[in-house]
């Protein structure tokens, strides 16, 4: 169960590359060769290294006013994320050079809050009008679809890894079953299928109504059906398609950044075909984490972390 769980852990890691949607970036036309490797590693999602290419790029001799200004926007932009203060001091060096430029991507509301902190800390002309109005005329249903940490939240497709624990009978059995899944979720339905990864391996489909959008949480309830295979018969001899439950669940989903979700709920199972050395009920719980990797975003922005 252990080298299962491990796998499904791993495959979990992998869609981490993908995970990340490419924002559309504006650029000065320049004679600079790192600036359009920048641009190219950014709508890559391969944020690490834009910000090592950015660092070459400012010290290339033959750069003017335009490719510097751009330079240390870009520099706060990548910085954003894990760096605030670093981040407001790249802008103040932009607004510094340059009172009316812009940011050169379409980032989130937190990105341009804090464009926005950098030109009030300069006491600059208000240059960033068009996107404070933008900023108060969202939607109540766009404004309250964010992660806890502030990003706006992204829905559409996503994996998932639960481990689930049957705690029906007197006792709670110590075997943890790992569950991976891939969902799709918007903004109040969505479903998943999913494997339960045991010796009786299980495929399970899902369709689910969040209760709430408000704030970092989205409690659910979901229905569903679960089938076994490869389960031992009164013989004691595996057969190809065993039990088949029908399922109903209760939970929440926290929202931890745009992408990074956690989960927990409680599920009843029901089995509607079952072999002899079974029993018919089951009560689920479980916990997991999930990850949305192909997104369509709650608000019309995408974070550049």
């Amino acid at each position: 169960m252990t080298s299962a769980l491990k796998i499904a852990l791993l495959c979990l890691t992998a869609v981490t590359a993908s995970a990340e949607e490419p924002s559309k970036l504006e650029r000065p036309f320049t004679p600079n060769p790192y600036i359009p490797a920048v641009a190219t590693l950014y709508e890559q999602a391969r944020y690490e290294e834009a910000l090592a290419k950015v660092e070459k790029a400012v010290g290339w001799r033959s750069n003017e006013v335009q490719e510097l200004v751009w330079l240390k926007l870009m520099r706060g932009v990548l910085l954003a994320e894990q760096s605030p203060e670093a981040a407001l001091q790249s802008f103040r060096e932009a607004l510094a050079m340059d009172v009316s430029v812009q940011l050169p991507v379409k980032g989130p509301r937190r990105l341009r809050r804090l464009f926005a902190q950098a030109r009030g800390t300069l006491a600059l002309p208000d240059g960033s009008r068009e996107d404070e109005e933008e900023l108060e005329l969202e939607t109540p249903a766009v404004a309250r679809e964010e992660a806890a940490d502030g990003s706006p939240r992204q829905l559409g497709w996503s994996m998932n890894i639960r481990g689930e624990v049957d705690v029906l009978g007197l006792g709670v059995t110590t075997t943890v079953t790992p569950v991976v899944s891939i969902g799709y979720t918007q903004e109040r339905v969505g479903g998943l299928l999913g494997v339960v990864v045991q010796s009786s391996p299980g495929l399970r489909a899902e369709a689910r109504f969040h209760l709430s959008t408000q704030g970092g949480l989205r409690p659910y309830a979901g229905l569903g059906t679960t089938a076994f295979f490869h389960e031992l018969n009164a013989q004691r001899t595996p057969t190809f398609f065993g039990g088949v439950s029908g399922r109903g669940v209760l939970g929440v989903e926290v929202q931890w950044t745009s992408r990074l979700y956690g989960f927990a709920d409680v599920a009843y199972e029901r089995f509607l075909r079952r072999k002899e050395l079974y029993r018919s009920d089951s009560v689920l719980f479980s916990i997991g984490v999930g990850l949305r990797a192909w997104a369509s975003r709650a608000s019309s922005s995408v974070s550049p972390r």
